[in-house]
């Protein structure tokens, strides 16, 4: 597998938490909410179709990924 052959994008915004903060009675309350977004990461397979990994698979791609990109950005630099 090569960085080219993988797809990084973000899954949907999902909920983590809710919290309200209100410092006193009769005071308005701050609603804080925190969310994610997952990174999903795909792999294309011969057929053309895409494959979502999981696990240590998807681990190491990511790995892969990051230090492609990190490879562009510094020729970009230069």
């Amino acid at each position: 597998m090569t960085v080219m052959d993988l797809i990084v994008g973000y899954g949907p915004e999902q909920l983590q938490d809710i919290a309200v903060h209100q410092d006193a009675p009769g005071e308005p309350a701050v609603i804080e909410t925190v969310t994610v977004r997952p990174i999903r990461v795909y792999t294309k397979r011969p057929d053309g179709s895409l494959e979502e990994l999981f696990g240590e698979a998807k681990t190491a791609a990511l790995i892969a990924f990051w230090a492609d990109v990190e490879r562009f950005n510094q020729q970009q630099e230069n």
